[in-house]
């Protein structure tokens, strides 16, 4: 199969993915006599003739807050910034301190570091933000001294210390478990031994022997990365009071008048877009690491 016809393939079938996923709440109805749910495949269905027809003459791209009608496109920018920016910073330093840090627990003797990073390693994402948050909120009350804002509370002072640590430390802990577990079994293999046999420095055989060969595997996790980057999305962006895509979305999709398939289908496509965005730029960055260190 052509490489064309294939991305072809994948795309129609992610379209068609998220029309068919996002019309379940508008298909799963109560019943009216014993409250149990009911398939009702034809609200389903009519969810998405409506997102089409409305193309035309804009409904699909209008939503209810509240009483108010309100713009997809004009609203989704502040919104898509919001999450732009903590995910794609938190991304990129996270990564890059996740394979610094991960070499540095290959190599090591420090045994405490590495039960300390499997503690943290089996925490929630959320458990994560609020102990941060916790921490801030016990400094204050000791010491009289906000570090950081806890949350925003409001659009013109946004919380952004905190939430940006939160967006580096939770997916840098998985890089680093990822990059230590591979370069502790590449400095096992035998083409190490012929380096160091050769009297080459330590770090020389780490950066330019061992991590070349680390970075496909980083490489290959890079969807398990995002996962954990995105995974829990809405709870951090509902934890720190946040204006993102996620809390635009689940915020407005139900109203008085019922669910707003639309909104909801815009929003996910919303988030593949920036799903697509970050993931290219981590794989330059992984490519980048790869120009420098080659051998």
């Amino acid at each position: 199969m052509a490489k064309v016809t294939r991305v072809s393939f994948i795309i129609v079938g992610i379209l068609l993915f998220v029309l068919v996923f996002a019309m379940f709440p508008a298909v799963l109805q109560p019943d009216r006599l014993d409250g149990s749910l009911q398939f009702q495949w034809t609200k389903g269905l009519s969810s998405i003739s409506g997102y089409f027809k409305g193309m035309a003459g804009g409904e699909t791209f209008r939503y209810m807050s509240g009483t108010n009608e309100l713009s997809f496109w004009i609203e989704i920018g502040r919104s898509f910034t919001v999450t732009f920016t903590y995910m794609m910073i938190g991304a990129v330093i996270g990564m890059t301190i996740g394979i610094l840090l991960g070499i540095y627990f290959a190599v090591t003797r420090a045994h405490w570091l590495k039960r300390l990073l499997e503690l943290t390693s089996v925490l929630p994402d959320f458990v994560i933000v609020m102990l941060l948050q916790f921490l801030i909120v016990f400094i204050a009350s000791e010491t009289g001294i906000v570090v950081f804002q806890v949350a925003s509370f409001s659009t013109d002072e946004p919380a952004v210390a905190l939430p940006l640590l939160s967006t580096i430390i939770i997916p840098a802990i998985y890089m680093i478990r990822n990059v230590a577990l591979h370069m502790n079994l590449t400095l096992t293999e035998d083409y190490i031994s012929f380096a160091k046999a050769r009297g080459l420095g330590k770090r020389y055989i780490i950066f330019y022997h061992a991590l070349p060969n680390v970075l496909p595997f980083v490489k290959a996790d890079l969807h398990k990365f995002m996962a954990i980057l995105f995974g829990n999305l809405f709870i951090f962006e509902y934890l720190y009071n946040l204006g993102g895509v996620t809390m635009l979305v689940f915020s407005n999709a139900f109203t008085r008048e019922g669910y707003q398939y639309s909104l909801v289908v815009n929003g996910i496509f919303t988030l593949l877009l920036l799903y697509a965005i970050i993931f290219a730029v981590l794989k330059a960055l992984v490519y980048g690491w790869g120009k420098v260190f080659a051998r």
